[in-house]
C-alpha cells in the first residue's frame, strides 16, 4: 500500500508563510546589535531587579537567623525597586517589539495592508502611552504637591514612587514614535 502526500489545504501556504515570517521577526531583534542607550536601560533595570533580590534575601536571612536586625521597611523598598524596574522596562519592551499582540492573522494579508495595520497599531500604542504619561504626571504632581509620604518608618516621598509611571510611559512613547517612523520609512 502506498501513502500519497496530502493535498494542500486552501490557505495552508499563506499560514505557513505567516508562521515563517513571525518566527523570523521574533529572532531578528536578538541578532541586531543593541545601542548604548539600550544597554544602559538594560543595566539599570537589571540593577534594580538585583537590588530588590538582595534586599529580599537579606531580610529572609536576617529574619531566620538574627531577627533583631530585620529591616522593617524592606518590603516597601522591594516594591519601589520592582515598580521602577518594571516601568523602566516599558521602553525596552516596546522598542524590541515584545508586547503581547495577536498578529499571526494580520501576517497573512498583503504587505500594504500589513503596513497600514502596523502603523495604526503603533499609533494606538502611542496614544495609550501618552495617556499614561498625562495621568501619571498628574498623579505624581499631586503626590508631590500634597507632600505625601509612606506610612512606614522610612517616610519615603511617594512622588518618587509615582514618578515611575510617567517616566516609563515617556520611554514607551519615544519607542512607539521610533517604531512608527521606521514602519513609515520602510518600503513595501
Amino acid at each position: 500500500m502506498t501513502v500519497s502526500a496530502p493535498s494542500e489545504v486552501p490557505g495552508q501556504a499563506k499560514l505557513s508563510a505567516a508562521l515563517a515570517e513571525k518566527a523570523e521577526a521574533e529572532l531578528a531583534p536578538h541578532a541586531a546589535p543593541r545601542s548604548a542607550w539600550t544597554r544602559i536601560e538594560e543595566s539599570v533595570v537589571g540593577g534594580l531587579a538585583l537590588a530588590a533580590l538582595l534586599v529580599c534575601s537579606y531580610n529572609v536571612f536576617v529574619r531566620y537567623f538574627v531577627p533583631r536586625f530585620t529591616w522593617e521597611a524592606s518590603d516597601e523598598v522591594q516594591v519601589y525597586l520592582v515598580i521602577w524596574g518594571v516601568f523602566l522596562a516599558l521602553g525596552l519592551v516596546t522598542a524590541a517589539d515584545r508586547h503581547v499582540r495577536a498578529d499571526l492573522f494580520v501576517a497573512m494579508f498583503p504587505a500594504g495592508f500589513r503596513r497600514f495595520v502596523g502603523v495604526f497599531g503603533e499609533l494606538l500604542g502611542l496614544a495609550f502611552a501618552l495617556l499614561l504619561l498625562g495621568y501619571g504626571t498628574a498623579i505624581t504632581w499631586q503626590t508631590w504637591s500634597y507632600g505625601d509620604v509612606s506610612t512606614t518608618e522610612l517616610r519615603f516621598p511617594l512622588w518618587i514612587y509615582s514618578a515611575a509611571l510617567p517616566v516609563g510611559a515617556l520611554l514607551m512613547s519615544v519607542a512607539y514614535v521610533q517604531r512608527c517612523l521606521k514602519l513609515l520609512r520602510k518600503k513595501t
